[in-house]
C-alpha cells in the first residue's frame, strides 16, 4: 500500500521520499473551501506554482497537484503540468463531464486522479471505471459535509464504500495513515484493516504522521506500516470479519464531532487529520 504525503515543506518531503513515501501532493485547492467547510475541523492550503516547482525538483515524477474544480479548471490543469505535476487530482467531482473535460485538457501530458467527496461521485463508480484514471481517493470530510452525515467514518462500515468498490475496481484510497500502534479516535490498525478489506492501493499520511514520526525515522515508520499491511492481507476470513465488526462498533459509538472553524495552513507546511484531506 503506497503512502502519499500532502506537503509544501521541502525538507520534510525530501526526508519522506528518502524514507519510502511514494509521492508528494502539492495542494492548490482553496476556492470555495472556507464557505463549504465552515464549522468543520479542516485545513485549507494555498499552494503556489513555486511550491510545485520546488517539489518537482525533490520528487521528480512522484509529484501530484490537487487543483480547484471550478471555471478555472482547464487553466489550472495546464499550469500544473507546466510547473511539473506528473499527476493531477480533481476534487469535488459531481459529473462524468467534468472528468472528461479534464482528460481532454490534460491530453496525455499527466495522469488524472479524482477525489470522491460528493453524493454524485459516490454513485459514478461504474462510469469512472471506464475512464483512464490513475486513482480515486475518498475524501471523508467533504463527503460528510455533502451528505449531512454526522459520523464521518460511517461510509467505511455502512456498506457505502463496499458498494462503490464493487463498481470501481481500479486504484483507490480512503482515510489516513500513521504508525500502526497509534491513532485516535480510531486505532490505526483498525483503519488499516478496513483499507485492506476494501483493497485500497494507497493512503495519505494523516496529521498525526508528522507528529508521530521524526524525519530521521520515516523509513522505520513506512516499514512498520508495510509489515502491518502484509499481516492484515494474510488474515483468515474469520479474522477479517472480526476486525470489521470491532471497527463498526468503534465508529458507531463515536460522538459526532463538535463544529470547529476551518484553519488556514502556515506557509510551507500542510497538516492533515484522520480523514486526511482537508
Amino acid at each position: 500500500m503506497d503512502l502519499l504525503l500532502f506537503s509544501h515543506d521541502r525538507d520534510y518531503a525530501a526526508a519522506a521520499l528518502a524514507g519510502g513515501v511514494a509521492g508528494v501532493v502539492v495542494d492548490w485547492e482553496w476556492r470555495g473551501k472556507t464557505e463549504r467547510q465552515s464549522g468543520h475541523d479542516t485545513q485549507i492550503n494555498r499552494g503556489t506554482p513555486e511550491d510545485l516547482v520546488a517539489m518537482r525538483a525533490i520528487a521528480g515524477e512522484r509529484v501530484v497537484c490537487r487543483i480547484n474544480n471550478s471555471e478555472h479548471r482547464d487553466a489550472e490543469c495546464l499550469s500544473a503540468i507546466s510547473h511539473g505535476a506528473s499527476e493531477i487530482w480533481l476534487p469535488m467531482v459531481r459529473s462524468v463531464a467534468e472528468v472528461e473535460q479534464c482528460l481532454r485538457c490534460i491530453d496525455g501530458q499527466a495522469r488524472l486522479g479524482l477525489m470522491v467527496e460528493t453524493r454524485e461521485a459516490m454513485r459514478l463508480g461504474r462510469e469512472f471505471a471506464t475512464l483512464p484514471l490513475s486513482r480515486l481517493y475518498v475524501g471523508l470530510h467533504d463527503y460528510r459535509i455533502d451528505t449531512g452525515n454526522a459520523n464521518m467514518f460511517a461510509p467505511i462500515v455502512d456498506g457505502t464504500l463496499d458498494r462503490f468498490r464493487e463498481d470501481y475496481p481500479g486504484a483507490i484510497g480512503v482515510a489516513g495513515i500513521t504508525r500502526p500502534e497509534r491513532g485516535h479516535p480510531i486505532p490505526q490498525r483498525l483503519l488499516l484493516a478496513a483499507m485492506v478489506r476494501l483493497r485500497c492501493d494507497f493512503g495519505i499520511a494523516r496529521r498525526a504522521f508528522r507528529a508521530d514520526v521524526a524525519p530521521e525515522r520515516i523509513d522505520e515508520a513506512v516499514a512498520d506500516i508495510g509489515a502491518e499491511v502484509a499481516a492484515l492481507h494474510a488474515r483468515l476470513p474469520m479474522l477479517v470479519e472480526d476486525d470489521h465488526r470491532v471497527l463498526r462498533n468503534v465508529i458507531l459509538a463515536m460522538e459526532p464531532a463538535q463544529p470547529r472553524a476551518a484553519r488556514h495552513a502556515e506557509p510551507g507546511f500542510v497538516e492533515h487529520d484522520l480523514a486526511c484531506v482537508p
